[in-house]
């Protein structure tokens, strides 16, 4: 059964500001702030490992002065500071970033990124796509529907129809009724004084609609309330335009033109290395030719339950395994990790096994020799874990391994993974 293409819409500016305040205290050594560029990059490297998109897009904000709204209502989005100049000196690199990693980036003048994605995610869903937004941003929530689910990934929060009755208490095409009425004060979107959004959802469930609210207004309880409602009937309707996401944005690429591609590691690792951003750009940096590396962990608690993650790579190829053992211990675990990376090699190979386990490593490089040398390997309960130590030492005989130790927690990229995957196993 052929699944549908996965498509997902990235909301640029969403990432950068959680990058630019979640990341603090990063620059190089001449000064320049690079806290946004690498969170921004972290970010977007964990979500294509973590979801694997088949098709991918990066969309950006114009001037904020340049977009219809302000053009609608000057007071638009006005109560905003300005872009902050360390931020602004990093944009330009993640435009860079993204050029260098072959994910297009999308940007119509006039527009925000929210009517560029509305106007792609509802074009691709209709066509069969399974289209996924990724962003914070509450507005996009009107237009999840069939085909269109949006992603938070900082809360690890998935979206659909049922996720906005239960934000909004109405279903996405009636968002931005309940934005008119109760505006929205990050974008500056007054609505009507006096209504919070929990009321304007009760207003607009009770009477279907904006225009249902302010038509049959006499019948809402509260004096002041119907009073607001036909005084600012006019504002409530302009701010549920202002609200209201565009679905015609002249913009239309061809799916193919967004599907998934490797990066240009000809421009990306130069620019990480001129940012000095060396933990990303070990991440895109591809093994020595003929060299398979394997990064192994095991998270566990004596005689609790286990998990071990593990990633292989070679060439542009990368695997990842994870598994669980319902009573196991933390140094058990890292060396089962070790054990499942070589067996799924189906060949003599030349290997670089990295782990953050000094038991691991230094049991396979000091002691191991030892053992084999004294006969206590292969004497009964002479060692702990024995069954283990002995599969490694047949493993190790089938390939070239050389045992390296990296520091745990310590930003290694394929370290954190591989602890990830343990804790998830």
């Amino acid at each position: 059964m052929q699944t549908a293409p996965q498509l997902y819409l990235l909301d640029g500016s969403s990432y950068i500001y959680r990058a630019y305040y979640g990341v603090r205290d990063l620059a190089t050594a001449g000064g320049l702030p690079t806290n946004a560029v690498y969170g921004f990059t972290k970010m977007l490297l964990d979500l294509l490992q973590g979801q694997r998109p088949d098709h991918l897009a990066v969309v950006f904000e114009p001037p904020r002065e340049a977009t219809f709204r302000r053009e609608l209502y000057p007071g638009y989005k006005a109560q905003r500071e300005a872009v902050p100049a360390e931020l602004t000196l990093q944009l330009p690199y993640i435009r860079q970033l993204v050029a260098a990693l072959n994910i297009p980036a999308l940007e119509v003048p006039g527009f925000e990124a929210d009517d560029v994605i509305a106007t792609l995610a509802r074009r691709y869903a209709a066509q069969g796509c399974a289209v996924t937004v990724v962003s914070g941003d509450k507005d996009l929530l009107q237009i999840v529907g069939d085909g269109i689910t949006l992603l938070d990934t900082m809360k690890g929060q998935r979206s659909g129809p049922a996720e906005v009755v239960a934000r909004f208490g109405v279903p996405p095409e009636l968002v931005a009724d309940v934005l008119g009425l109760a505006g929205d004060t990050a974008d500056n979107i007054p609505g009507v004084p006096g209504i919070g959004e929990k009321t304007a959802a009760e207003l607009v469930r009770r009477f279907g609609s904006l225009d249902g609210v302010l038509k049959w207004r006499s019948l809402v309880n509260g004096k002041q309330r119907r009073a607001n409602l036909e005084t600012y009937a006019e504002q409530a309707r302009l701010s549920k335009v202002l609200a209201t996401v565009r679905y015609d944005v002249p913009l239309a690429p061809e799916l193919a033109a967004l599907r998934r591609q490797s990066p240009n590691l000809a421009a990306l690792l130069p620019l990480l290395q001129q940012l000095e951003l060396a933990a990303l750009a070990l991440a895109f940096t591809p093994p020595p030719p003929g060299v398979v590396e394997i990064y192994s962990d095991g998270s566990g608690r004596d005689s609790g339950p286990g998990g071990y993650g593990v990633i292989l790579r070679h060439g542009e190829n990368e695997k990842e395994l994870c598994g669980f053992e319902p009573v196991a211990t933390s140094q058990r675990m890292e060396l089962l990790a070790a054990i499942r990376g070589l067996e799924a090699l189906n060949k003599r190979r030349t290997v670089r096994l990295f782990s953050d386990s000094q038991y691991l490593v230094r049991g396979m490089r000091e002691w191991l020799p030892g053992w084999i040398r004294n006969g206590r390997l292969e004497t009964p309960e002479a060692l702990a874990n024995q069954d283990l130590w002995q599969q490694l030492a047949a493993l190790s005989r089938q390939h070239a391994v050389s045992w390296e130790w990296v520091r745990g927690h310590a930003g290694h990229p394929f370290n954190e993974r591989c602890d990830q995957l343990a804790k998830r196993a």
